[in-house]
């Protein structure tokens, strides 16, 4: 993809964390459960991109289809091993900054943060409701 590099990325993530920090309206003695939460998510992010090229390489080299069919399937275990992972690393940061949202954040958080996250999977508000 164009204008996908490393530094595209952070950028791109950067600037969803800097919105959804606004949207939340993060507060300074809600700041260091936010920090801990945007930096797992760059790292995870970084991380998934990186995996996603590595296969996306393999896949284009041809070496992916070459394995036998069980080697594939555990290089896919491993992928999906480390997305859940990630999720989880997330998930206990999420907790942590929840614990301290006031209500009316926290309804903000229900609606807009796992699309925000890049880990919606088509199951935001918006498609439930079509």
């Amino acid at each position: 993809m164009m204008g996908d590099g490393p530094t595209a990325l952070l950028d791109r993530v950067d600037g969803r964390l800097a919105s959804l920090k606004t949207e939340l309206k993060i507060t300074d003695a809600q700041s260091e459960a936010w920090s801990s939460l945007a930096q797992t998510i760059r790292i995870n992010s970084e991380a998934h991109n990186a995996m996603h090229r590595e296969m996306m390489k393999e896949m284009h080299d041809g070496d992916f289809f070459d394995k036998p069919l069980p080697d594939r399937l555990v290089i896919r275990e491993t992928h999906l091993e480390a997305r859940l992972q990630q999720v989880k690393n997330v998930k206990e940061e999420v907790e942590k900054l929840y614990a301290v949202l006031d209500d009316g954040q926290k309804k903000s958080a229900d609606e807009i943060m796992l699309p925000m996250m890049g880990m919606d999977c088509g199951m935001g508000r918006g498609m439930m409701s079509n």
